[in-house]
């Protein structure tokens, strides 16, 4: 209820003048048939007109010539009419000719007979918000739906709007904020809707400078500090803090104030809106948390390139040295622990390719619950007897487009998390079943689109993980364990493989509560086909046929050109695709099969295999790279319908695989 102490005319010029002093809302009203009858400040701030010059005119200049052909201005007033409101976003024109994208909200008003006297207009430009939300639709992992966030709540404006304080206050209402005045010492005098319903407060704990109350605790000295500053300077005042609203939640908003002067230009009053930006606040911190793993992410996959070659010379070298060496030669540990150190760094690579998103994976069409099922034994042996396993596997869950091995690593790493984060015993559940992500869903997770997915959840019960945790849990290397109790790997690689099938994870947890993993995959509509996998012969045989071997780094095609000669290949060593082609220009014979590197300078695999193929078109190709599946993908190697061999390899591996080749039937 309004205090029926105060002058109604005053109140009347109050929300004028906090309506004419509006600058993030265009707020003007329209006659009967649509002309423009008053005009604030944020409308010439927005649309570029000065009042003297658009009041009077009709409101459909602000429409696109396309829209004013369609006659969609008189729609709008004609469906305002109807249903009370009219409620859109799109693109409006302003006065020099430019556009901008708009949220616009018309509203009808009646007199107490119900007659048409006019229609309210609220017009807020958005374009910002516009290019933000495009610029996450087209953000790493293809991003296909635009970030939305409604920083306003736009009200259903009243429909009795004859006397001028209920339409001034419908106004306030329908832009979502909390609008307030002060006297010049900051004390609070009104709040719309009231400050104490808003805080859930009794009204006298925030009457005055009580107004700080509901504010976080860490935020009042400093949010009142700033507003005494700007009382002094007289300037208009902004900040952003947390406030407590009546449901007990703390949600973030922005504050801005302005001074009101009287005729004789002292400041007697100030006028602010308060508007929560929260869900906005978060949809930033996602996206520079995604850009941020997205950069971590390219670097660990350059990291893993130049690695996997080095790794390659260690296992080629390490292979060679343990076939000379005499079985009990004393240096065959010394080399034996060489190889293995270089087996335990090729580990440490396949977690940053995964990490990265960049591993080579088999995608196949399955059944979640197939593979938790098939994961079962394996897990209770690395939980103990002490953490007790629960499976909920729903029979209905759809089918997903995952590799399988890597979704039991998965399981497997999430597992040895929640057995750490629970040293006296507890439960572990795994659950799958069907959901569905809607708009709200997608509205406050950045890289997530709306559909059907199969949830895989694993829920310890465990110790739990704080916020400040919980928030870098994703972050490779970050750990909580002991110095060579953990490398900070496990859930990175987690996040790595699940972002790799299209899926989303999230990490829920509480101190003392537990830990859940929530992992989304995308359910897909197809039927289940297993790849076969090729099984390589154990024995190593040799050959006589021509390889033609392109490699451009000298260290690994010295490697792979030692382990065919000594095998009886005839090789063909180049160092580059143009060297290949002079090379073949003396060659008399044919090439039995090209083994390459993917990507190389000025020509890629790829391009040297085509332009190969119509001199030889009974060459064999084998494509090998240390470069990430994206890598290979962009270079036009696709590992499901061509042979690959992916980096570090041992000369044993490689002559494998070319015998494997060459062996097919055609």
């Amino acid at each position: 209820m309004l205090d029926e102490t105060v002058d109604p005319q005053g109140r009347d010029e109050q929300f004028e003048l906090l309506v004419a002093c509006v600058q993030d809302y265009a707020i003007y009203l329209l006659d009967p048939v649509g002309r423009i009858a008053s005009w604030n400040a944020g409308a010439e701030r927005i649309k570029g007109y000065l009042a003297d010059e658009i009041i009077g005119r009709h409101f459909s200049c602000f429409y696109t010539a396309d829209e004013q052909s369609q006659q969609k201005p008189q729609r709008v007033l004609e469906i305002a009419a109807d249903v009370g409101r009219y409620e859109a976003e799109g693109w409006r024109v302003r006065r020099d000719g430019t556009t901008f994208w708009a949220h616009v909200v018309v509203t009808a008003m009646r007199d107490r007979s119900g007659k048409l006297t006019g229609y309210a207009k609220v017009t807020r430009d958005l374009t910002e918000r516009k290019r933000v939300e495009d610029e996450l639709r087209a953000s790493h992992d293809e991003l296909e739906r635009r970030v939305q966030q409604r920083t306003e709540d736009l009200h259903r404006l009243n429909a009795e709007l004859q006397h001028s304080e209920a339409r001034y206050r419908s106004i306030i209402d329908a832009i979502s904020a909390v609008v307030w005045t002060c006297d010049p010492t900051g004390e609070k005098r009104l709040s719309t809707p009231p400050w104490h319903e808003f805080t859930g407060l009794p009204e006298a704990d925030v009457s005055g400078w009580g107004w700080v109350q509901p504010l976080h605790p860490k935020d009042r000295d400093a949010a009142a500090a700033r507003l005494r500053g700007s009382l002094s300077t007289l300037q208009p005042y902004q900040d952003e803090y947390r406030i407590r609203r009546a449901d007990g939640q703390y949600r973030l908003f922005t504050v801005q104030g302005f001074p009101l002067r009287n005729e004789a230009g002292d400041v007697n009053e100030w006028v602010g809106v308060c508007m929560d930006v929260t869900e906005q606040r978060s949809l930033e911190d996602q996206l520079r948390q995604s850009q941020k793993m997205d950069a971590v992410g390219q670097l660990a996959g350059g990291v893993a390139h130049d690695f996997n070659n080095l790794l390659t010379i260690i296992f080629g070298y390490s292979e060679f040295l343990l076939n000379l060496l005499p079985p009990h030669d004393p240096n065959r540990a010394s080399v034996v622990a060489i190889r293995e150190a270089g087996e335990q760094a090729a580990g440490l690579t396949r977690q940053l390719l995964a990490f990265s998103r960049r591993a080579v994976m088999e995608l196949q069409t399955l059944d979640l619950n197939a593979i938790v099922q098939e994961t079962d034994r394996m897990l209770r042996r690395v939980l103990g007897e002490d953490v007790m396993l629960t499976t909920l596997l729903d029979a209905t869950s759809g089918r997903v487009k995952v590799d399988a091995g890597q979704v039991g690593q998965i399981l497997m790493n999430l597992a040895v998390n929640a057995r750490d984060a629970m040293p006296q015993g507890g439960r572990l559940t795994i659950e799958t079943r069907n959901v569905e992500l809607d708009e709200p869903y997608v509205n406050t997770h950045v890289e997530v689109q709306a559909g059907r997915y199969v949830l895989l959840s694993v829920t310890d019960t465990g110790r739990g993980m704080p916020p400040e945790v919980r928030t870098r849990v994703f972050e490779p290397f970050f750990t909580t364990k002991e110095v060579g109790k953990g490398t900070g790997l496990g859930l990175s690689v987690v996040h790595g493989i699940v972002r790799q099938c299209r899926g989303h994870i999230g990490a829920y947890s509480e101190p003392g509560i537990g830990t859940t993993f929530k992992i989304y995959f995308p359910v897909v509509d197809e039927d289940l086909r297993p790849s076969p996998k090729s099984v390589l012969s154990m024995s190593v045989a040799h050959g006589t046929e021509t390889v033609l071997l392109v490699e451009d780094e000298t260290s690994v095609r010295e490697i792979a050109l030692l382990a065919l000669r000594t095998r009886g290949y005839n090789v063909l060593p180049a160092a580059s695709g143009a060297e290949a082609l002079r090379m073949i220009e003396q060659q008399t014979q044919p090439i039995d099969i090209l083994v390459t590197d993917v990507v190389m300078p000025e020509m890629s695999g790829r391009q040297l295999a085509e332009t190969l193929g119509s001199r030889f078109p009974r060459m064999k190709i084998l494509f090998v790279s240390g470069y990430t599946d994206d890598a290979v993908v962009r270079h036009g190697i696709l590992q499901s319908v061509v042979a690959f061999l992916a980096k570090p390899y041992t000369p044993t591996v490689l002559v494998r695989k070319i015998r494997q080749i060459l062996d097919e039937k055609v």
